[in-house]
This record gives structure tokens, sequence and C-alpha cells, in this order.
């Protein structure tokens, strides 16, 4: 009769026959992704994967296996293989990237991005643990790091405040999405004991998905740590066996703590959704499934919402999320994040995004990635891009001020999106040999010129541009008339000015805080001061107030007290301002700059 230690010796050589299996296997589906790669074939072949499971479960209970480990094993290696096959499709991807993330060593987060990281490229990436999720987009914007990787929801805790107004506020996109399934544990000293506690700590959102086995903890203190594999460190520091801490096994074991509880989150199913985010997008091949998530403020009428919505409707895509985020320059007023199950180039988000347009106030791309997160990604086939599909490539415009020929495009066109024209549109069709695409069978669209005005034109937009400042309206069939003084100089003068513009009939109130003036020796303005001032002199009268910003530095100073900015003359085309001043969410009231033509407004 055979040992124990035999009989472990003999199943370590069929592990290791296994992962030499699993490494032959992995080699031929990159050779899969080259073919696909070649002929346009969807990655994911729902056919194929419903006959594997098939067999694979009548396999494995003629063996006398579970069908259901089974097919959970069958599932990771097709979730593999898939990603394995990416790597084909996204030939450009960094080896070695360096990527920050919230904590250290032995949290969910590290463990997430280890698994995304392991298969998105060849080499070990350098991921490296910080103190916040801001700290990982600075990391970012000073590039520290490549790659930023933020939790943006919870099913349990819900959606992540924090990270959407870093998406909304910083200049960055999404290119990647992971989904990790956490297993909560309590964590303690050896020797420690559940009734003992006295204080148990973790992340802050950790300890909100722990909340009844916490409620079951009699007389026990909560504290919030950094992230969960600080609290179990520094649980191991203190030394102390009436302190535990809510983190991962791994945590527990990189510290020499012991589990004194499994499991511990108020559902069984708990699973978080990461971002990869970073400073330049990075489309995914049209031949795999893909998402794409959208930033959107509406002019603020009735049904604009039910509008926006239904141009996505109308195109037969579905929305996998809808989340509002308060705008805090206009109480009452929203931001919307938007996840589409399509890839930006896909003729039906191209249209959507087109009927979407004439409901906002303003519209950004954050980014097309793989789709990993959601309902059946990980299990059930769902449907991909059809080979042969008729597919054409979009253009975007506003990405840099030189981008001015048609079906020009840099590497930042998704950031801020306008719809293509035609004309670029047939040239892409015919000009991508290597697309993976068959051409149209109806004859290409008759070029029109592009219009330089791409947002607000005639010929992209049918009848009159109306912009909305709070609940003033600019552009409708009504004149509006913007008064009040030069320059903002003392309250009370203008408070004064203010409600001679309201007996006046005027729709707004307008008054310099920065001063621009021929002379140094001239009144400059009273700057910050002067912003608060007329704030409070529009409020009185209940007028919204415009003023104008000089510098891109002082753009959220101006904008937390105006509610329309102002770009002066000799501004029109300080190209900084300007992309500072759109990332505010206000309107802008543009003035034409000295000697410039009507096509360079």
């Amino acid at each position: 009769m055979k040992t124990l230690n035999q009989t472990r010796e003999a199943i370590d050589q069929i592990d290791q026959r296994l992962l030499a299996l699993l490494a032959e296997r992995m080699r031929a589906v990159r050779e899969v992704g080259e073919i696909k790669h070649r002929t346009g074939d969807p990655l994911r072949d729902d056919g194929r994967e419903h006959r594997l499971f098939a067999a694979w479960t009548r396999e494995g209970e003629r063996l006398g296996l579970s069908s259901y480990f089974v097919g959970r094993l069958l599932r990771e290696v097709l979730d593999y293989s898939r990603r394995g096959q990416e790597r084909v499709l996204r030939p450009g991807a960094k080896s070695g990237a360096r990527v920050a993330y919230l904590g250290e060593p032995g949290t969910f987060s590290e463990l997430a991005l280890s698994k995304l990281m392991g298969t998105r490229t060849e080499g070990a990436s350098d991921l490296r643990g910080l103190a916040g999720f801001g700290a990982c987009v600075d990391a970012l914007e000073a590039g520290e790091v490549d790659y930023a990787f933020l939790p943006i929801e919870n099913t349990i805790a819900g959606s992540i405040n924090e990270v959407y107004e870093l998406l909304a506020r910083r200049k960055v996109h999404i290119v990647d999405e992971e989904e990790w399934n956490v297993a909560h544990c309590l964590v303690a000293l050896p020797g420690a004991r559940l009734e003992d506690l006295t204080v148990v700590r973790s992340h802050a959102v950790a300890l909100e998905q722990c909340k009844r086995a916490l409620d079951a903890l009699v007389g026990c203190r909560r504290e919030t740590a950094q992230s969960t594999a600080a609290a179990a460190r520094s649980v191991a520091e203190q030394a102390d066996p009436t302190v535990a801490a809510i983190a991962s096994e791994e945590a527990a074991r990189e510290h020499g703590l012991i589990v004194l509880s499994r499991d511990v989150a108020d559902r069984a199913d708990n699973r978080t959704r990461f971002l990869l985010v970073a400073l330049e997008p990075e489309p995914p091949s049209r031949n795999q499934l893909s998402r794409s998530s959208v930033l959107f403020t509406l002019n603020h009428h009735h049904g604009a919402l039910a509008s926006a919505l239904a141009a996505f409707a109308e195109q037969g895509l579905n929305l996998s999320k809808l989340e509002s985020r308060p705008l805090g320059e206009s109480p009452w007023e929203y931001l919307f994040y938007l996840d589409v199950d399509a890839h930006v180039e896909d003729e039906a988000l191209v249209a959507a995004l087109e009927g979407l347009r004439p409901h906002t106030n303003h519209l950004r791309v954050l980014g097309s990635y793989p789709r990993r997160c959601g309902r059946g990604e990980s299990m059930a086939p769902s449907v991909g891009v059809a080979p042969g599909a008729e597919e054409h490539v979009s253009h975007a415009s506003l990405s840099s001020p030189d981008a001015e020929e048609p079906g020009e495009r840099s590497a930042r066109s998704i950031d801020v999106f306008a719809l293509p024209e035609e004309a670029p549109r047939a040239e892409a069709r015919a000009s991508a040999t290597d697309a993976p695409c068959a051409l149209p069978a109806e004859p290409a669209p008759k070029p029109k010129k592009a219009s330089p005005a791409r947002l607000v034109s005639r010929e992209a937009v049918e009848g009159r541009t109306v912009v909305s400042v709070g609940p003033l309206e600019l552009g409708g069939d009504r004149f509006g008339l913007i008064a009040g003084p030069c320059a903002v100089e003392t309250r009370a003068q203008v408070q004064a000015a203010a409600r001679a513009v309201h007996a006046a009939g005027a729709v707004m109130l307008r008054g310099g805080a920065y001063k621009p003036r021929s002379s140094p020796y001239s009144f400059q303005g009273l700057g910050a001061e002067g912003v608060r001032l007329l704030a409070e002199a529009g409020r009185g009268v209940g007028l919204p107030v415009v003023t104008e910003v000089l510098r891109p530095e002082d753009v959220e100073t101006v904008a937390a007290g105006s509610d329309m900015l102002q770009i002066g003359a000799r501004n029109m085309q300080n190209f900084a301002l300007l992309a500072e001043v759109g990332r505010t969410h206000r309107p802008v009231l543009l003035k034409r700059g000295l000697s410039a033509t009507l096509e360079e407004l």
C-alpha cells in the first residue's frame, strides 16, 4: 500500500502534466487568435462554447466528476483562452506596465489587478500600491505609472462616489475592466477568539459590506483603514488578540494572521467591478465584445433624459449602467455616467450618440474597452460581431487644434466625441484594406463639405442651438439681454448694478472680476473676491451671472461662482484655456477674436 507521501507525489506529477497540457492548449489558442485577426471572425464563438460545455459535461459525468465543477473549470479555461487571444488582437499592449492601485499587497484591488495584467501583457507588471484613489490618478497624470486601477462599484455597497468624481474631473480614459469575487474574512492573531474581540478594522467599503456579521459582535467597535491589507498589517503590528480585521485570506497569510470566520459579507455573491484607466484611449479590436462609457450633461428641460435614452433604444443598444452624479457648481443638475454594450466605432453607437447630442450641454466618451463584467459575461455566451458584417470607422473632432482636415484622427480623438461626416466615413471604408470587414453593397453616400462647427452647425444639427444657463435658455425665439458693470469694484456698486439690470428686464448679470488692462497701473479687478460679490448680487435679484476667465488656473474658481464663463476676444485661440473651460460643464460665452473669420470662430 502506498504511503501518504507517495500518493501526494503521484498527484504532483499529474498536476505537472495538467499544467503542461494547459500551456499547450494556450499555444493553440494564440494560433486561433492570429487566424481570427486575419479573417475578422469574432473573438467569441457562442456555438462552439455551447458544444464544449455539453461535451465536457457528458464526459465528466461518465468519469464520475461533478458537472457543476467541470463547468466551473471550463469557464475559467475559456475566459483565460479569450484573454490570451486578446493579446494577439492588441499587439501594442505595454509589456512590464507600471500600474497604481489602492492599498498594498494582499488587498482585493491587488488580487484583481494581478488577474487582469497577468493576461493583458506578456511580461510581469510593476504593481504599485498607493494611499488613495486620487493618489493613483495623480501618479498617472505625473507619468509615474502607465495605468491606474480603480474600483467603481460593488454588488453590496453600490457605487464608489470618489471614483466617479475622478473620472469626471480628470483627463483619463477607461481602457479595460475586471470583476473580482470578494471573499471577506475576519482575521486576527493566532489564539484570538470571536467572543473576545473589541475592535474590527478595515476599509470603509469593506465594513459596509459586512454589516450583519459586525452587528453580531456585541460591543465591538469598527475602525476604518486605508485598505483591507493595511488593516491586516495593523492588527499584526499592534499584537492585540482583541483586535481583528476584515481582509483577504492572502493578506492574513502575508502578516501571519489566522482566519476566525470566512465569507462574512452580507451576501454570498459579493463582487467588485474595477476599471483600468490611462491617459490615452486604447480601443479594443472590433472582433471582441466591447463596452463603452459616456459622460454627459443635459439641457435642463422637460423630458430631456427620456429623449436622451431613447437615442440608444432606437438603435437596439443595451445600457448596462446609468448613474447620475450631482454637479456641485449647479445645484439640482446632474452629470450622467452611462455604460453601453457596444464598441465606440459600431454604427449603432455612432448613430445613438448623434441622436443624444442635441439633448446635451456636454458629451464625452470615456473610452471603449473589453467587456468582462456583468450578467453572463463569464458564463453564458453572448452575441459578438458577425463575420463580414458591415463596419465603418468613425472620426472625432476637437481632439487638437491642428486636426482640421476631414478624416484626420488623433490618438485622443475619443475624448470629446463629435460625429463623423459622410465623406471621411466613406473614405475609411474604402481605404481600410486591412480591416476585418466587408465593403457595403450599397453605393457610398455623396461626400459633403465638412463643417468646422461640427457640434452646432446646421449641417450637423437641425434647428437652432439652445444653450441652458440654469433655468434660462439662450438661442430660442426670445431675445435675451445680458448687462452689468465692466468691472466689479465694490459690494455696493455691483448690487446697485444688479438691481438696475433686473429692473431693465435683462436675463443675466455680467461683470468683470478679472480685468485685463492695457496699462499695468490700471485696476486689474478683484479676482476671486469679485467673483463672490458678483454671484451674491446675482442671487439677490434672481439672475444668473457671467464673468470672464483669463487663465487656466483660475477656471475652477470662476466656475464655482458663475453660471456661464466668458472667453474674451484676446483668448479665442488660447487652446489651453478653452480645454480647461470645456471640462467645467459650464456654458461658455465665446467672443470672436480680432480679425478672426467666422470659420475660425
